[in-house]
């Protein structure tokens, strides 16, 4: 790799020697698909690397790459820019961004040294090769001596750097803040990375570190790593060392870890094979906020945050972690002569079925502990400090059934030495493991749920079904989001929290946090208007019978003790709400089954000023149905059902919902193939699609795929982060057939409904966007198979 290297310099230093001149404030162009060498103009443009980095830049010089083409080798750009002034790498024209290529051949394919007032935007980097070697994407290196201020790194596209995936980090990174170690300190400040996707990077996609491990560098101040888009690091994702202040906010990551601990560059160079997706060490005031992580795959680590050596004053709030092979967080002990850490809070946070990858993309061979707070070593406490114990307070943590996991758990055995503090957590443990046995610790106000564990705290503890909106992830159930775990107006969460102090003011999803608060993540309960709509009151009022032979049943309920059993046929129940807004769209949901395959069983809602309007479900597994009605100009009352009209079986109703529509309005187009066009819909795959009439299931037309490996696909814009969407339609296939519903590339993992059997029946999926997502591509698809499928009535909204 090193002979490559040495020709590629060569070959830029033998196109130009000379520093070029240029006017303040300019702007050259660079076209590398442009046949000839022009004068830097967009009438004229470079059309390679060398004249960029022969190039001095001062305050306001920009280049520009043109859209849509690719330049290959190693960006050296050099000299500053001012504060208020920067010096600007970014793109223009109409098409996709700009590629520079390092093509393997070059270590960091963008590389800044010493130059400070820097903004980069607009790029696509790549650095791929069949072995690894010491490779990043974009590089800023200081061995100044000095501090440095001023890099901003911004809508770049970073993927296929192929590193050391066990290699030290800024060595091997997508996007690296290096401080090297120098005679006089050197130190960064004022560091901006934010609203960068990073795929397929061998070993980090961020690092904000010192050249190697040690302490050596001043601390890098004001960062801020905002609202990246990670997917699939060959390690970790996010890493601070030596930092001051930096804050962590709105990144969402996935996939990432299981490479590491094959990955150790030649022997001699720093080696760690353990991983986790956001971490930090040796930093002072460190907020880690808003952030989603999935799926992190590492045999040793693996935790979604690590509060690893020497830090002081961490807060890890208002995330959501789901299945991460090590669980929600790893805090280490004591490490050489760092003081340990001190002042750590980690509070309204949602930990969902955490170290379980069973639904991953890579599944986790993972042969130690399963904790979801894993104290590998001491706990550390420092005796010296205002805030000496770590302070878990006020999250959510559920572990599905069955599974060898300990909320609070070491490596070894089941006792460790030091103390901390768990107030106001939410624990739905249905595994079988419990908690770290320790002297000292301060337990308060927990609601646990689930069965007993021999070990888990008692003081104060509240045991109850803490009735939540649901449903909630298991082997048949995907993740519905952290939306799931809002309770209802009923939850025995509300209000019967602890009082702390400094608590951050909000909760998970920013609401106010009362002078009591409640327990677990969320403060106040959903907003559905159906009472009794869990069933789990013990009794069915305010439900009345609509026919005989409905009664409440606890052998079988999609989320807390109860659920509705209907009669064989002619059965039922309704409920009249109140409360609705005159003209406002509404969507009754309802997880239902039915007893006998092939029978129906009914939601539906009457009496709100419109007509009558109902889903049929024919599930014989909980699933989600759905309604949507709009209230007449005077109607504040709407009454809901659940019917099964005839057949042999019982049918079941559990969990109903009524929730306002944000934006009532369907965000996917031509979602009924009214056009008589597939358009915009594109095919999924090539083999083809029709829209036809005799497909419909109401208007004029539907959507017909192949019989197998066939659909199609919509990428809806303008999402919302954070937010709860519905997607519904109606399909079939033919009887043994399914055809699937479903969502993409929203943030979180791939989520589908299938459909079976040859008469139109209706599918619902829930998803709620990742922290940084603001699209989704929703499909209609037919995996396999020896008839067409059919799809119609494609919708999605927002829930509000």
């Amino acid at each position: 790799m090193l002979s490559l290297l040495a020709a590629v310099l060569l070959t830029v230093a033998a196109q130009s020697t000379a520093t070029m001149a240029n006017a303040a404030g300019s702007d050259h162009f660079v076209d590398c698909s442009a046949s000839t060498n022009g004068l830097g103009t967009q009438a004229s443009p470079w059309n390679s690397l060398a004249p960029v980095n022969s190039l001095l830049f001062g305050p306001g010089e920009r280049v520009l790459f043109k859209a849509g083409t690719t330049c290959v080798g190693q960006l050296t750009p050099s000299g500053s820019g001012s504060a208020g002034s920067p010096a600007v790498i970014t793109s223009y024209g109409a098409g996709a961004k700009p590629v520079i290529d390092g093509n393997g051949v070059v270590g960091a394919v963008v590389k800044l040294l010493n130059v400070q007032q820097w903004q980069l935007s607009g790029l696509e980097v790549r650095n791929a090769a069949e072995s690894p070697a010491f490779r990043t994407g974009v590089l800023v290196e200081n061995s100044s001596g000095t501090t440095l201020s001023g890099i901003s790194i911004t809508n770049m596209t970073v993927r296929n750097i192929s590193g050391w995936s066990g290699g030290w980090y800024s060595s091997n990174a997508g996007i690296a803040i290096q401080t090297d170690i120098s005679t006089s300190v050197s130190t960064w400040n004022d560091i901006t990375i934010a609203n960068n996707t990073l795929d397929h990077v061998d070993r980090i996609a961020i690092a904000v570190t010192p050249q190697d491990n040690r302490r050596g560098t001043g601390l890098t101040t004001n960062v801020r790593i905002l609202n990246n888009n990670i997917r699939y690091s060959g390690g970790d994702d996010i890493l601070v060392v030596n930092g001051d202040g930096a804050l962590i906010d709105g990144n969402d990551a996935a996939y990432g870890g299981p490479k590491a601990t094959t990955g150790c560059p030649p022997a001699g160079q720093i080696c760690n094979t353990a991983a986790a997706s956001i971490w930090v060490a040796g930093s002072n005031d460190t907020t880690i906020q808003n952030n989603t992580v999935a799926c992190t795959i590492n045999q040793q680590d693996g935790q979604a945050f690590d509060v690893d050596w020497g830090n002081h004053n961490t807060t890890i709030q208002y995330n959501y972690s789901r299945n991460n092979s090590g669980g929600l967080l790893l805090m280490m002990q004591q490490i050489g002569s760092e003081a340990p850490s001190d002042g750590t809070v980690v509070r309204y946070n949602i930990s969902e079925d955490d170290t379980n990858t069973a639904g991953c993309p890579i599944v986790s061979n993972f042969n130690r502990a399963h904790n979801v707070f894993d104290f590998p070593g001491a706990i550390p406490n420092r005796s010296d400090s205002a805030s000496p114990l770590p302070d878990i307070y006020n999250n959510t943590i559920y572990i599905s059934s069955g599974r060898p996991t300990s909320v609070v758990g070491t490596r070894t055995g089941n006792t460790q030495s030091g103390s901390y503090k768990f107030r106001n957590n939410l624990v739905l443990n249905f595994g079988s493991k419990g908690y770290l046995q320790t002297t000292g610790s301060v337990f308060a106000n927990n609601l646990l749920y689930g069965p007993r564990n021999n070990n888990e705290p008692t003081a104060g503890t509240i045991y109850s079904s803490p009735q939540l909106v649901g449903p909630l992830q298991s082997a048949t159930q995907a993740s519905g989001g952290a939306t799931a775990y809002q309770p209802r107006e009923s939850s025995p969460t509300l209000g019967t929290g602890v009082p702390i102090a400094s608590n951050g003011g909000r909760d998970f999803p920013g609401k106010p946090i009362s002078a009591v608060p409640s327990i677990g993540a969320y403060e106040n309960a959903t907003t559905n208007l159906v009472r009794n709509g869990s069933f789990d009151s013990g009794e069915l009022t305010p439900w009345s019978l609509s026919g005989a032979g409905s009664s409440l049943t606890t052998s079988t309920a999609s989320n807390g003790t109860s659920a509705l059993q209907t009669g064989n046929a002619n059965s039922g129940v309704e409920n009249t709400v109140s409360g609705l807004t005159p003209s406002t769209t509404y969507l009754l949901s309802a997880r239902v089954k039915v007893g006998v395959a092939g029978e129906q069983l009914a939601i539906g809602v009457k009496n709100f000023g419109g007509s009558e309007n109902y889903s049929k479900s024919t599930d014989t597994d909980w699933a989600l149905n759905t309604v949507a009605f709009t209230t007449g100009p005077t109607n504040t009352t709407a009454t809901i059902y659940c019917y099964k009209n005839d057949g042999t079986g019982q049918g079941y109703c559990d969990d109903f919902s009524i929730v306002k529509l944000t934006n009532p309005g369907n965000l996917v187009t031509n979602g009924g193939f009214e056009t008589g066009s597939p358009t915009p819909w594109t095919p999924s795959s090539s083999v083809p699609v029709n829209v036809t009439a005799s497909a419909a299931h109401s208007g004029s037309f539907g959507l017909v795929t192949g019989p197998a490996n066939s659909g199609v696909q919509q990428t809806i814009n303008g999402l919302q982060p954070g937010r709860t969407y519905v997607l519904t339609g109606w399909l079939h296939a033919i009887s043994g057939e399914e055809v699937a519903l479903g969502v993409k590339s929203f943030g979180a993992a791939e989520s589908f409904r299938t459909v079976a059997g040859a008469t139109y029946a209706p599918a619902t999926v829930v998803f709620t966007t990742g922290t940084a997502s603001t699209q989704a591509t929703v499909y209609c698809y037919k995996n396999a198979g020896t008839a067409a499928g059919a799809c119609d009535d494609l919708a999605l909204k927002e829930l509000g």
